[in-house]
């Protein structure tokens, strides 16, 4: 399996390192191919891109630096709330956010602090929660019609060991599962991302094996990404990305092209 990833953030939006360091690491990593995903211009102004035509020049450079060495792809990370205003070359589709009933914005994983505000805006109760955050997804995917689908179930960011609510609730497992057959026919890529990993939240990646079974069972295809905020965790938690979908009885993954193909498929 060749080493690349698609979900790649930088100093543009709210990541650490430039596009160009980014860039040198993954190379230097053994990378094949690399795309950027900045978090999109969005309604609410939060963190996403500051200026796409920088963002896009800079990423552009990056690929003319590598050309015939590391394929740089041009992608970005579309929030329910984002809005795009120039072409990529792919988009991954995300929730980062959900509005209460009195209009309060709640980031899901900014923080313990703020997804501990929006746990108890629904009343601790999960299942609320999970209608609320699942229901947010399915509109993603109908409104932006996404690439990839990415850290699928991330409300479970902050719930390493139960901590805010239990992950084996059975409604709250249908929840998951309904919807993610509900956007099969509107995306059929979903990401194994490791990002949780690589800040210490978690210990496995996104998203849980039996979500990533019944993925498989439909006929859908994963791609590893990891998320990257920090040039020195370009790769972190691939081994376990890998194990968790051969695990579910996957015999191939997907990451991007080396050359003009977009996606490609490689034997695990």
């Amino acid at each position: 399996m060749k080493k690349s990833n698609l979900h790649t953030h930088t100093v543009l939006c709210d990541g650490r390192d430039t596009v160009r360091h980014m860039a040198d690491r993954a190379y230097g990593k053994g990378f094949v191919s690399l795309g950027f995903s900045g978090h999109g211009k969005q309604t609410c102004n939060r963190f996403g891109i500051r200026d796409e035509h920088e963002y896009a020049a800079e990423v552009l450079e990056a690929a003319r630096a590598y050309e015939g060495r590391m394929r740089v792809w041009l992608g970005v990370e579309q929030d329910y709330y984002g809005v795009c205003g120039i072409k990529y070359d792919y988009r991954l589709g995300a929730v980062h956010y959900l509005t209460g009933d009195d209009g309060t914005l709640y980031g899901i994983d900014h923080s313990l602090d703020t997804f501990s505000e929006m746990f108890a805006h629904f009343g601790g109760d999960i299942r609320a929660l999970a209608r609320a955050y699942y229901g947010k997804v399915y509109e993603m995917a109908v409104k932006n019609r996404p690439d990839v689908i990415v850290h699928y179930d991330l409300i479970c960011k902050f719930n390493e060991n139960n901590r805010f609510f239990d992950e084996e609730d059975p409604v709250y497992r249908r929840i998951a599962l309904e919807t993610l057959e509900a956007i099969y026919p509107l995306c059929d890529m979903l990401e194994v991302n490791t990002g949780a990993m690589a800040r210490l939240w978690r210990t496995r990646p996104y998203p849980t094996p039996e979500l990533l079974g019944r993925w498989r069972e439909l006929g859908g295809r994963v791609i590893i990404g990891s998320d990257c905020h920090d040039a020195e965790k370009l790769d972190w938690g691939f081994d376990a990305a890998r194990a968790l979908i051969e695990g579910a009885g996957y015999k191939t993954v997907w990451r991007l092209g080396d050359a003009d193909e977009l996606f490609v498929e490689d034997e695990l």
